[in-house]
């Protein structure tokens, strides 16, 4: 089936990418692999991972816990958002560790526990100053709890973590405040004879600027899909972008001086143009508010996006000398331009892009199914 547009995923730059983190940082990895892996799928995403070194897989929802498993996949997996009355039952019974942040949530799991007659395994979160999930004024009663629980061999506490708000911007003032509280949380534990079990602070942004904050194990998201976080390159980790995003023109024409591009004639051109239209637009994934210092590749040269981008399309100036023809295949973004500076044109962060693909865009790996 003929797709205007495709997303090629290197799943072995994956498995290289967490390979470089894990000897650099010299802690187990988990790879974050929630919102179907940032967009490049969950499945062969997890296998990479695993394959690159990875010890553990996160996943935010339930449901994307039960695919691995369903996959096969047999690593630890933690699960860390919940509602209540979620599938706590057939987490347990498919070794699924679960987050806990509330009373509430960890008597619903414990609970759930006793009907099937099997120890739960669960990581208890402390809000450290990020005001999501996370213990804060129930955290005394909850490590009580857990205490209580844990002597009778009726749960078992696998992890302590929390989540830092400001790791992009590793001087800030936060980042101290931050590790700071999750240290006293865990000197409460301990105090009150609680093993915290592993420790675990750091996100992909913290292992590249936070060393203070990698504790047992770190949390490597947007890292292992070979992109920083950070304007700033990270060091002794060469990341190799995963995704690779290219596109067909599907119309080249010339527009006259004082024609203008797209909705709220936005642009008007002062002289003679070639433009190319895209089949890419923010239903997509390219966020309605991309301004025109993005660029495609077109024959490795830069065209710049001219107009309003729309629902399904998007214009590009190729210029007048452009030999560009219909059917000619564009770069939106991977080695160049990196999805970083695709979101720095949109006000966004990378996170948002390689994540937000749409469904018309079909994955294809570059690697056949031996190699990951």
């Amino acid at each position: 089936m003929y797709a205007p547009n495709v997303a090629y995923v290197n799943y072995q730059n994956i498995s290289d990418n967490v390979a470089q983190i894990c000897a650099v940082i010299k802690k187990p990895v988990m790879a974050v692999v929630k919102a179907d892996a940032y967009g490049h799928g969950l499945i062969k995403s997890s296998h990479a991972a695993l394959l690159g070194g990875a010890k553990w897989l996160g996943v935010a929802l339930l449901s994307e816990a039960f695919e691995i498993r369903k996959a096969g996949i047999a690593a630890p997996v933690l699960a860390w958002l919940t509602p209540p009355g979620a599938d706590f039952e057939g987490a347990i019974k498919n070794d699924i560790d679960l987050s806990i942040s509330s009373m509430q949530q960890l008597q619903e799991i414990y609970a759930a526990s006793l009907r099937i007659g099997l120890i739960a395994r669960v990581h208890l979160k402390v809000d450290t100053g990020m005001s999501r999930a996370g213990a804060l004024d129930e955290f005394p009663e909850i490590v009580s709890e857990l205490n209580r629980l844990t002597a009778a061999n009726e749960i078992e506490l696998v992890g302590t973590w929390s989540h830092l708000a400001c790791a992009d911007e590793p001087a800030h003032p936060l980042n101290a405040e931050q590790i700071k509280r999750f240290n006293s949380a865990l000197e409460y534990m301990n105090d009150e004879g609680l093993n915290p079990g592993i420790r675990h602070l750091a996100n992909s942004s913290a292992i590249i600027g936070l060393p203070d904050a990698t504790f047992d194990l770190v949390r490597a998201g947007l890292l292992i899909y070979g992109l920083s976080p950070t304007n700033v390159p990270p060091r002794n980790i060469s990341l190799k972008p995963a995704m690779e995003l290219r596109a067909r023109l599907l119309l080249v024409k010339n527009i006259p001086p004082g024609a203008t591009v797209g909705y709220g004639a936005t642009v008007k051109v002062e002289q003679e143009t070639k433009i190319g239209i895209v089949a890419f637009g923010y239903a997509d994934g390219l966020p309605r508010s991309t301004d025109g210092t993005a660029y495609f590749l077109h024959n490795n040269l830069p065209a710049h996006l001219i107009g309003r981008v729309s629902m399904d399309q998007c214009a590009i100036d190729l210029g007048i000398d452009s030999i560009a023809k219909a059917g000619d295949e564009v770069v939106i973004f991977g080695v160049k331009p990196l999805a970083n500076e695709l979101a720095k044109a949109a006000g966004t962060i990378s996170y948002e892009i390689v994540s937000g693909i749409g469904s018309r865009t079909p994955r294809i790996s570059l690697n056949s199914a031996s190699e990951v």
